[in-house]
């Protein structure tokens, strides 16, 4: 690892955000941490001694060169090792003001801290072994998370929605490995039993294919700095562009009681429950008459295999059979239910003239794309580890079929190690240093 990174430096940084503000942080880590944030600190009451073995926050001023008045702030302090990184910890709070921040950094460098690199307080956290290293991507999943759903993503990745499913398979197939170096030590002991080799296979097939569809999913994730893709499709005079309009609560879209009316797609965000999506209206499905009308519908199979939930929409006689194609991605979307009902309970019933059925419709898509989340991950994490989790799945694999093939217990055991290494890489429990490098230069300082 660099050694910018070197952990028994104390480190210092401004932890709140750029600009001015009501309060501002100064947090300070590593040894004399405390030392150096209450240098020219003169608290309200005396300081206990001996010092504090618990979080405490004193009150007072600080009198430095260069301020006048004395500077009113709150010290919090807290002992190593139960603190985020592990360490002595202080954070200097006091009034928001960008240069008496930087006035007190400057006053924790001069005695004796180093600034801060980007991310090196995580990177502490997770070097003392207080988060795994997808919690501390989620870290910056939560400072970067631009809305309600990635928010939520890395809020349930920081909980150990990621990291607890893979740090349980681990613990299994170590588990197992130990097992089956145990038979190889004493495979001529007649009281040492041999494990179940199709039981086992099955199993680690099972697992091999939960991996595969975790990875596919982080796959997916990887889009996720753009917004989720609703796409709207069916038959010519489904209503498609006045549900459009309708969800958007505006005129977006061009409508006419002509059939085919839309030939382009058009797109536009939309707030559902919290969560904003990409809505798209396309062009009704049809038998292309011309070559304005096949670009058309080439455009709408487009949208339509790029969406992360497609709105099946039909009314009336405006049917088709591609509006029913089982799709665990579509919603059945009845419009014009002022005129007439659908034809089975499994619809959404709308009506775009009216206004009937909007909000129910919104609600529906923002749970349909939350449900389709799965186990969220934050971005950074899905394109780290879907390589990892790959070689882990395909190793979990070829030891199952070894298992089968009635292959030597050596080789399921280099299949299972090699299983091991690369979900040790998604936590970090093996880990390169300029992997972390990578990872955690991406933070903001301060954090």
């Amino acid at each position: 690892m660099s050694s910018v990174f070197d952990p028994e430096d104390a480190i210092a940084a401004t932890a709140s955000a750029p600009g001015p503000g009501l309060r501002g942080i100064v947090r300070v880590s590593g040894p004399d941490a405390w030392r150096i944030a209450l240098a020219g600190f003169e608290p309200v009451r005396p300081l206990p001694a001996p010092p504090p073995r618990r979080a405490a926050i004193i009150s007072g001023v600080y009198r430095l060169p260069g301020l006048r008045p004395p500077l009113p702030a709150d010290v919090a302090l807290w002992p190593a090792p139960r603190t985020y990184t592990g360490q002595e910890l202080a954070e200097i709070h006091a009034p928001g003001s960008p240069p008496l921040l930087a006035h007190l950094l400057a006053h924790c460098l001069a005695q004796g801290a180093r600034p801060a690199r980007p991310g090196e307080f995580t990177l502490r956290a997770f070097l003392s072994g207080r988060i795994d290293l997808t919690r501390a991507e989620a870290v910056l999943g939560v400072i970067d998370a631009r809305d309600g759903r990635r928010l939520d993503a890395a809020l349930a990745q920081l909980a150990g929605g990621l990291a607890a499913p893979i740090d349980a398979l681990r613990d299994r197939l170590l588990d197992l490995l130990a097992h089956l170096e145990a038979d190889l030590d004493f495979v001529e002991e007649a009281d040492v039993d041999p494990i179940g080799r199709a039981a086992l296979a099955a199993e680690l097939a099972r697992e091999a294919a939960a991996l595969a569809a975790l990875t596919d999913r982080l796959g997916r994730r990887d889009r996720s700095q753009e917004r989720p893709r609703v796409v709207l499709v069916g038959p010519p005079n489904a209503g498609k562009s006045r549900l459009f309009n309708a969800i958007l609560g505006g005129d977006h879209a061009l409508v006419s009681p002509l059939a085919g009316t839309t030939r382009d797609y058009l797109a536009a965000p939309c707030a559902c429950d919290g969560l904003v999506v990409e809505l798209v209206d396309t062009a009704g499905i049809e038998t292309a008459a011309d070559a304005i009308a096949a670009a058309a519908q080439e455009r709408r199979s487009s949208e339509a295999e790029r969406a992360d939930l497609i709105l099946a929409c039909a009314a009336g006689d405006a049917t088709g059979p591609d509006v029913l194609d089982e799709d665990d991605r579509v919603l059945r979307v009845w419009n014009k239910g002022d005129l007439q009902g659908p034809p089975g309970d499994d619809w959404i019933v709308t009506s775009a003239a009216a206004g009937a059925g909007i909000a129910e419709l919104k609600r529906a898509v923002a749970a349909a794309i939350r449900r389709r989340e799965g186990d969220h991950a934050a971005t950074a994490t899905s394109a780290r580890c879907r390589d990892a989790l790959t070689r882990a799945a395909a190793a979990l694999q070829d030891a199952s079929s070894a298992l089968l093939a009635s292959a030597g217990d050596e080789l399921i055991a280099f299949e299972l190690r090699d299983a091991l290494d690369s979900l040790g890489e998604v936590t970090g429990a093996v880990v390169a240093d300029d992997v972390l490098d990578r990872i955690f230069a991406r933070f903001c300082i301060g954090k």
